[in-house]
């Protein structure tokens, strides 16, 4: 557990302080279809949405958060999306014809798909005058965003994410709460250990192999809201690593690469992993963001946000390792329960 220190500096931060300017909410009716909350993400180039019940008395009702990941967990499990993929790789199926064949899949309203992953049910409303250490406490048990307003005010709300928190760290590290945090190495925090077999993929590999891998993976953590009384949550990856013939990092497929994608873009999943990522992207794949086990907690959230990106990857003798997520640096500024990090040791993936 951080010291008493660690925690009095964020207990006496309110969130609403802590991100210098919120941007707009957007959010989706829960009635609208699925290919239309893909084409508000894509338009806005944004990976979620809140999902909200239409009518007088529920105009703020959230129902959950719908993410571009849900969608593409709703097509590449589905047998007719499948199906058509496979047909459209061996040209059966024209791109025009994969499209036509995948409509009726984007037809169902977005509501439908709320809970095929934890995370899309959990929506939390956190006051802005909350200390920043109830939402951290949140994101220590892998929660990506949360709201931040109260209900009487909704068109005030907007969210508050993970990167935020950790850029609030990284513009602190050198308060006298945080820096002896900061100064301990990612091995001394206990956080260089990977599990025993890391999964990964090819740059060979279609993206709709690497995605269909990264969300069949799947881990359980310790957690103090499941609604199931099981006191265990099951999360998604949110990222693997492209590994070349000598297990160097030389990519990341993550939920990141969905921002932009839309109906018309679907077959693009065919393409190389290493490729889609690029053309997501916009431009050549640059060196990925490394640390080591000997890298200072502080050097990672500098390196981590400086370079706007959600991970390290953690190599040792220039072989991947492990990674350091933005989950695994705020659970080092949380008094939650981590025994569920054992799990990294343990677990064959």
């Amino acid at each position: 557990p951080p010291p008493a220190e660690m925690s009095s500096f964020l207990d006496a931060v309110r969130v609403g302080d802590a991100v210098t300017a919120p941007s707009e909410l957007r959010t989706i009716g829960a009635q609208e279809t699925i290919e239309a909350t893909l084409r508000k993400l894509g338009k806005h180039k944004i990976l979620s949405l809140p999902v909200v019940a239409k009518g007088a008395a529920s105009a703020h009702k959230y129902l959950g958060i719908i993410s571009a990941a849900d969608i593409l967990l709703h097509l590449l499990f589905n047998e007719q999306f499948v199906s058509a993929l496979e047909e459209l790789e061996t040209e059966e199926l024209s791109i025009k014809d994969f499209n036509h064949d995948v409509e009726s899949l984007l037809q169902a309203p977005v509501k439908s798909i709320i809970g095929q992953r934890s995370e899309s049910k959990l929506v939390f409303l956190i006051r802005p005058e909350a200390p920043l250490s109830k939402v951290v406490g949140h994101f220590a048990q892998g929660v990506h965003r949360v709201l931040i307003g109260t209900n009487d005010k909704p068109k005030q709300h907007w969210l508050f994410t993970q990167s935020d928190a950790v850029r609030y760290l990284r513009r602190h590290l050198t308060h006298e709460l945080v820096a002896p945090t900061a100064r301990l190495t990612l091995e001394e925090l206990g956080l260089a250990a990977g599990p025993k077999n890391m999964v990964s993929v090819s740059p060979k590999d279609s993206a709709a192999a690497a995605f269909q891998k990264l969300m069949s993976t799947r881990w359980t953590r310790k957690s103090n809201f499941d609604s199931t009384g099981d006191e265990k949550c099951v999360w998604d990856l949110s990222a693997l690593p492209i590994l070349d013939s000598k297990s160097h990092v030389i990519g990341t497929i993550s939920q990141s690469d969905l921002r932009g994608i839309k109906t018309e873009n679907l077959h693009e999943l065919l393409l190389p992993v290493f490729t889609f990522c690029e053309k997501r992207a916009g431009k050549k794949i640059s060196v990925q963001v490394t640390v080591t086990p000997e890298t200072t907690l502080g050097e990672a959230i500098c390196k981590v946000v400086d370079a706007r990106v959600h991970r390290a990857w953690i190599v040792d003798g220039g072989r991947l390792a492990g990674v350091l997520s933005l989950t695994d640096i705020l659970s080092r500024f949380s008094t939650v329960d981590f025994s569920y990090l054992s799990y990294y040791q343990r677990s064959r993936l």
